[in-house]
């Protein structure tokens, strides 16, 4: 895991949402395998958990992968059609309600605040904030099968493509460079 993966604004929910399971020890962290441990995660993003029900955990965790395939498509990985057709699937009845600022300025929010749909609208307006500023193509999920944590890329020039290159980056070169040894001594 980086030092420093978080992303700016309303872009470090998804992040965190993404992260709330943790995939090389599932039975540790799945914050959406039961309704409780849900309403607590739910509780600490802001999100109202009342309203949410057992049946929408699978939902859920469907949606946090629909979420983890488009940040693996900014790496490169996988196909970045096939990721967004997948999370419009998940958020295209996500209903979100302009507010306007003193000022000029608008936003957009979810219209319902609570359950399954409130975090669905909370994630939607921060996806498009994201897009709206330029930092969800650095949003992204590491290359390294095993982990996908999700990691905001604050390199320079925004070509990280694992969330901490002195575990993932370079474990996953290590096995490239074993695997064509291998290959050539086979030749």
């Amino acid at each position: 895991m980086p030092k420093d993966s978080t992303a700016p604004g309303s872009l470090e929910l998804v992040r965190s949402f993404v992260n709330s399971i943790d995939l090389e020890h599932p039975e540790t962290l799945d914050a959406f395998a039961d309704l409780a441990s849900a309403r607590v995660w739910l509780t600490d993003a802001g999100v109202d958990p009342a309203g949410l029900a057992p049946g929408e955990l699978p939902e859920l965790r469907e949606l946090r992968e629909a979420f983890r395939s488009a940040l693996l498509a900014h790496t490169g990985e996988g196909d970045e059609g096939d990721a967004w057709r997948f999370l419009a699937e998940q958020l295209g009845g996500v209903r979100l309600e302009m507010r306007f600022a003193r000022g000029g300025g608008a936003e957009l929010e979810p219209a319902q605040r609570s359950g399954a749909e409130g975090l669905r609208g909370v994630l939607a307006a921060a996806v498009y904030d994201a897009l709206r500023d330029g930092t969800w193509p650095r949003l992204k999920a590491c290359r390294k099968h095993s982990c996908l944590f999700a990691f905001y890329d604050k390199t320079k020039n925004g070509c990280g493509t694992w969330c901490n290159m002195d575990t993932c980056g370079n474990q996953a070169k290590a096995a490239r460079r074993r695997a064509r040894e291998r290959a050539s001594a086979r030749s």
